[in-house]
């Protein structure tokens, strides 16, 4: 079945808490986005201690930053942290900050935008555990999936690799049926969790259900 992994990208932490506290446990991870206004054009909240001291479940980051290791300095130290998404368009060679992802210990994922070739992850398979796939352009939750988004999803899953494949951006009750048909394993939802008057719970209970029909 899919897993989903709820996408927190706030601006304080008093919006991280309140969107964390309201998943309750109708799930068993969250996936931080960190955002540096440079590699994006918004800047996003991510505390390490806040996450240390108040978060019960595992953590994934997904870094829209341009200097990822300068970010992940700060995470070293987070028992919740088991997964890093690193954007293959952050910089030239992603192979050069590899080595001190495993040193860390983390789950490897690339980020691939939604005009980047599916090839250009050819290089990096061996030492990765996982691919995301943008269904928007990162950075802002709400925008329009791009449909795409599927087809991309379905060519990578045809590779028959052990890698886990998620989908990030505009993930919604609307699109998921379609989504769940590309054999996607990990949905990241965001705006459709968080962003209306249902309780993130709820939510999280409807996709579920959408998902299992």
């Amino acid at each position: 079945m899919i897993d989903i992994i709820p996408s927190l990208l706030v601006q304080s932490e008093q919006e991280f808490l309140k969107q964390y506290r309201g998943l309750k446990k109708s799930v068993s991870q969250i996936q931080l986005d960190i955002a540096d206004g440079v590699f994006v054009p918004n800047a996003t909240w991510g505390n390490p201690e806040v996450i240390k001291k108040k978060v019960d479940m595992r953590v994934e980051l997904h870094l829209m930053v341009k200097e990822p290791l300068n970010e992940l300095k700060k995470w070293q130290s987070v028992e919740q942290v088991v997964r890093i998404l690193v954007h293959y368009e952050c910089m030239d060679n992603l192979k050069d900050i590899f080595p001190t992802l495993h040193a860390y210990g983390w789950d490897i994922s690339i980020v691939l935008n939604p005009d980047t070739p599916i090839a250009a992850l050819d290089p990096y398979l061996p030492e990765i555990k996982g691919v995301m796939f943008m269904g928007v352009y990162p950075g802002f939750q709400g925008q329009k999936f791009i449909s795409e988004t599927i087809n991309r999803v379905r060519q990578f899953k045809e590779k028959k690799t052990n890698h886990v494949v998620e989908l990030d951006g505009g993930v919604n009750m609307e699109t998921l049926p379609d989504i769940v048909k590309s054999g996607v394993d990990v949905i990241c939802p965001g705006s459709a969790i968080f962003g209306n008057e249902r309780s993130p719970e709820e939510n999280v209970k409807r996709m579920k259900t959408i998902i299992s029909t």
